[in-house]
């Protein structure tokens, strides 16, 4: 016999009892536990150490990050944080990071072409290391799986140190590559199969932001987040379900991007023209207001919650998020592209995202014979710019007229920009306004200042645009990149990229954000991020051409670089448009 709180047990059933406690506390802590984990990893803090080597949570350190006949190769995430020779011959020394050629994921001669060429007429050591670092940092570390099926490609796009796909992300890394596509099949075909993925994906689960690999793949699997999601998704193909408009926009530019630039249509196939409903169904449902012109509470058709105690991670008002107005023709999104909640719902960023990509999607779908599809895209589309016109330009006590970052019809609107792609930083990116538009011009005048934007940051190091998802430390590289393609002033845009240069904290890559007080960039967040080293590729390719005098030698400052002429030059033919879809 046992006594236990003053009252007597046979020994046999304290045992049981005790077991018992004791199972039921090790499986709630082991769920707690894998929570927790899963929260940190979405909302990582700011980096403490003058290090990125212990950011990352080790569950999110891919074994076997790539496929098994290449176990040999070291895993990329801790390839990232070490310096590999040679240097480059600059003052900043800095490392060649690309893994060797049998350890990369995807290889394309018109890339190869197009960095050697680079190389040959940037004039900074340095610079030109970064480039050939971050250009190819999507092919040579994140396409995890590509089936290469002339009629049915299928591509999973991993973010990096994270093991999953981001629709925007994917379509963002791939971004830079697309230029090259028509001149080299294998590339052409490697990104029609990421359409392909993300037209599956968005028919599984089109509220949901980031996925699974493909269970054919056999990619290896990180759990899914742990979250209260209506309508519930299917967890098996989802890592995370946040509603965010750019997710399915991003899908959008992915294609639009693939046509513009290889004029073949064959990705528009039956599976991608139900996406595309699908799209419009959802933006459907998401232009319903709140509350019915009477007062009514109307349903909602999505709702999102998580245990959680960072308050940009869940939603108010059980999981709906904040109320929006009735007849302002925007689309609400329940998140934004840093993952973050939304304060007001109508997020003018990826609304104007969303705009654009339907706009650039209408030709191609009334050539389809699509016209009913064309038809519901152009009404979406008129309503939202009108959205964002009628409801959206406010009168700033400083800067005057100018973008909000979100509001809710009501006449509240949100001053401030986040790093992340949307922004308002970026709206002459997307193509929705030019960079001489007025009141683009104010509201980047606001938004690149500490007393117009609170995430605009200052530091003895570094300076840019961060965003509540790492914290008020932290700024990130992303936001100097945008800054450079928005404007036209030399000495801006010397000044960023020089800052940009100083700050890899010696690793010649670019990271998701760096504490602007940290020399030389050497606290940062994610050393893996290849969504931030793809826009470096990009931003590159831009001044390439367009400010060839920045970034080149003698020999070819007065020469713009254009991917298009540099491939007929080296006897790269155009790949001919594809048989049309059936």
């Amino acid at each position: 016999m046992a006594i236990i709180f003053g009252k007597r047990y046979r020994d046999s059933r304290v045992v049981l009892t005790v077991f018992a406690v004791l199972l039921l506390i090790f499986v709630y802590r082991s769920h707690s536990a894998d929570d927790a984990v899963e929260f940190q990893s979405l909302q990582p803090p700011a980096p403490k150490k003058k290090t990125g080597t212990k950011e990352i949570q080790p569950h999110l350190q891919q074994e076997g990050w790539l496929s098994s006949k290449m176990s040999r190769c070291a895993n990329y995430l801790d390839y990232s944080q070490q310096m590999h020779k040679p240097l480059s011959s600059g003052s900043l020394k800095l490392p060649y990071m690309r893994p060797p050629e049998s350890c990369r994921t995807f290889s394309s001669a018109a890339v190869e072409k197009v960095i050697l060429d680079l190389k040959e007429r940037v004039r900074d050591p340095d610079l030109s290391r970064l480039i050939e670092n971050c250009l190819p940092n999507t092919l040579d570390t994140t396409i995890l799986w590509h089936d290469s099926s002339k009629t049915d490609p299928r591509t999973f796009v991993v973010t990096g140190d994270i093991h999953a796909e981001w629709l925007r992300d994917a379509a963002r890394q791939l971004s830079v590559y697309q230029p090259m596509a028509r001149y080299d099949p294998a590339l052409q075909l490697m990104i029609k199969g990421a359409i392909a993925q993300q037209a599956n994906y968005i028919l599984k689960a089109p509220y949901c932001n980031a996925f699974q690999p493909p269970l054919k793949s056999n990619v290896k699997r990180k759990p899914s987040t742990v979250d209260y999601v209506s309508p519930p998704p299917p967890w098996r193909h989802v890592f995370e379900c946040k509603w965010e408009i750019d997710s399915l926009a991003s899908f959008l530019t992915l294609s639009n991007d693939y046509y513009d630039n290889t004029d073949d249509t064959s990705f528009m196939t039956k599976e991608w023209f139900s996406a595309m409903e699908m799209v419009l169904v959802i933006l459907q449902r998401e232009s319903s207001p709140t509350f019915d012109s009477r007062g009514n509470i109307l349903p909602f058709y999505y709702s999102f919650q998580r245990d959680t105690r960072i308050g940009t991670e869940t939603l108010p008002l059980a999981g709906t998020g904040n109320p929006v107005n009735f007849d302002t023709g925007l689309v609400r999104s329940a998140f934004r592209p840093s993952d973050d909640a939304c304060t007001f719902q109508l997020f003018v960023p990826g609304n104007a995202q969303m705009y654009v990509e339907l706009n650039r999607v209408i030709p191609l779908l009334s050539n389809a014979g699509q016209a009913k599809l064309a038809k519901v895209a152009s009404g979406f589309a008129k309503n939202i710019r009108n959205g964002i016109y009628q409801h959206a330009i406010v009168n700033h006590p400083v800067y005057g007229k100018v973008f909000a970052y979100e509001v809710d019809g009501y006449g509240s609107a949100s001053f401030m920009d986040d790093a992340n792609i949307p922004s308002l930083l970026s709206l002459p990116d997307l193509g929705f306004v030019e960079k001489t538009d007025s009141i683009y011009r104010a509201t980047r005048k606001m938004i690149m200042a500490k007393k117009g934007n609170p995430y605009y940051l200052e530091g003895a190091f570094f300076k840019g645009i961060g965003g509540p998802h790492i914290g008020i430390n932290n700024a990130w590289p992303m936001s100097l990149l945008i800054a450079i393609r928005t404007t036209d002033n030399d000495d801006e845009i010397a000044g960023y990229l020089t800052t940009l240069m100083k700050t890899t904290g010696r690793l010649g890559l670019m990271h998701e954000s760096i504490d602007v007080n940290s020399r030389g960039g050497m606290s940062y967040t994610r050393p893996w991020f290849a969504w931030a080293n793809s826009e470096f590729g990009k931003t590159i390719l831009d001044l390439a051409k367009r400010k060839p005098h920045l970034i080149f030698n003698s020999e070819y400052a007065q020469t713009p670089y254009d991917v298009d002429e540099a491939m007929k030059a080296a006897g790269l033919v155009k790949a001919a448009p594809a048989a049309k879809a059936t």
